[in-house]
């Protein structure tokens, strides 16, 4: 599971709402596209900007610099200046991605694989202020033996569906600018999924390419008081989340109540000492029927609940999520505005 557990925090976040895989697969499609698009039309403007200062720095006389070509299509290219165009395109797409380096690998407990990335690619890696911040990676099969960045539409026109790249989102553990690391935990689910027995065999040395980060998550330290919800695939945001406190807002009260498999798959966390911290033991696998999460936090009694404004993140499994953000704003009569609320994965679906 996991921003995954990797914000979205060790599982692939499921945003579609839905588990047919072609509606998974149109879905990543689309935000790929989105993405690109995003990034194509601040370049646009760019271009459009720099060719106005250049005509204008042209020598009288000569038509602003324009060739022939670009004269007889008024704005249309030649096929010549098509192709460069595309060429240089792709070039920027692949720039985009940030490739780095497995430095370190480590077992967390059985569930967690831990990778530590770094290498000369981080100082094109972008950090921001949020907390569950994540990472798009991009998964291409091995025995195709490309090396990162990747020319993604390519290999999706080119390559069968089973070998086309998947993207798969994880939320950092942490960040360490003066390392020049990133590490990112991934929850483990056997030989089911794509990237959790990638990061199981990831060997030191292997490059990893993503995009991002994103991330829309960071506590308010001006809140009363503080609520965070999650299985494993939210510990990892969980826990950086409850670090952020601890630096920034020592003495923020609340609570967070975490789901794991059993005693074994707990974490040594860092809190403020006013977070009540509450692990709870649902077995080894996953069943709703088993998840005492959302019960768990429906059943607080009144002088249980953190008093005045809350800011909660509940994130982890779809039902789960959805029990509770009807829970929050419609029982305890949390603001919406303060709710941080997001299906890392669905159950029943293999989106790892």
């Amino acid at each position: 599971m996991g921003h995954h557990h990797g914000s979205h925090h060790g599982r692939p976040r499921d945003q579609t709402g839905g588990a047919d895989p072609a509606e998974q697969e149109a879905y990543e499609r689309y935000l790929a596209a989105r993405q690109d698009y995003e990034v194509a039309k601040y370049e646009y403007k760019a271009a459009k900007y720099a060719l106005k200062a250049a005509r204008m720095r042209g020598p009288a006389g000569s038509d602003g610099g324009r060739s022939g070509r670009e004269r007889q299509g008024r704005g249309t290219l030649g096929p010549v200046e098509s192709r460069d165009s595309m060429d240089r395109s792709m070039e920027r797409v692949k720039r985009r991605q940030v490739v780095l380096e497995v430095v370190a690998t480590e077992r967390i407990g059985e569930r967690f694989q831990r990778l530590t990335l770094g290498g000369p690619g981080f100082a094109d890696f972008r950090d921001n202020h949020f907390t569950d911040k994540y990472v798009k990676i991009l998964l291409v099969d091995p025995t195709l033996g490309l090396e990162p960045p990747y020319d993604v539409q390519a290999l999706r026109k080119e390559l069968p569906r089973h070998q086309r790249p998947v993207r798969r989102t994880y939320t950092a553990h942490s960040v360490d600018a003066e390392a020049q690391t990133l590490v990112i935990d991934f929850l483990l689910h056997g030989d089911a999924g794509v990237a959790g027995p990638w990061a199981a065999r990831a060997a030191v040395g292997e490059k990893v390419a993503f995009s991002g980060p994103g991330g829309k998550y960071a506590p308010d330290v001006a809140a009363d008081a503080h609520l965070l919800v999650g299985d494993e695939s939210a510990l990892p945001a969980i826990s950086a989340a409850l670090a952020e406190l601890t630096e920034k807002a020592p003495a923020a009260v609340g609570k967070a109540f975490i789901e794991v498999g059993g005693p074994e798959d707990e974490w040594e966390l860092t809190a403020p000492e006013g977070m009540d911290v509450v692990w709870l033991h649902r077995g080894r696998d996953y069943t709703p029927a088993h998840s005492e999460l959302a019960a768990t936090v429906q059943d607080l009694a009144p002088d249980q609940w953190p008093a005045g404004r809350v800011h909660a993140f509940v994130h982890g499994e779809k039902a789960m999520v959805k029990r509770l953000r009807r829970h929050l704003t419609e029982d305890r009569g949390v603001d919406r505005r303060m709710l941080s609320l997001s299906s890392y994965w669905t159950y029943g679906t293999a989106d790892a």
